[in-house]
């Protein structure tokens, strides 16, 4: 199992226990959000452009809502992000891309 990893950002916390997503704020004021891995379907990482800043989305089976998360480049640089996404990658056994 993977041990609890979690990523502070300007916009928002992301964490992951091995098996559930949180995601704090990323223009959630008012609730996170939680994904099981099993439930996980696609997990989109843009690195960002010219009108965009990198992020990662996470859509599960049966919610409505997605997870998103939105850095800036130097987070998006960081090991801790690219671990935490792997950490996902690797846990989830349904992902399409």
């Amino acid at each position: 199992m993977t041990e609890f990893m979690e990523v502070v950002c300007k916009d928002g916390v992301m964490t992951f226990d091995g098996r559930v997503i949180e995601l704090f704020g990323f223009g959630r004021q008012d609730f996170s959000v939680r994904l099981h891995v099993a439930r996980l379907e696609q997990l989109q990482v843009n690195p960002g452009g010219r009108f965009s800043s990198p992020s990662v989305t996470f859509k599960a089976r049966g919610m409505k809502i997605e997870g998103m998360a939105v850095f800036t480049e130097e987070e998006a640089a960081s090991p801790g992000v690219a671990a935490l996404i792997a950490a996902v990658q690797a846990a989830a056994p349904g992902l399409d891309g």
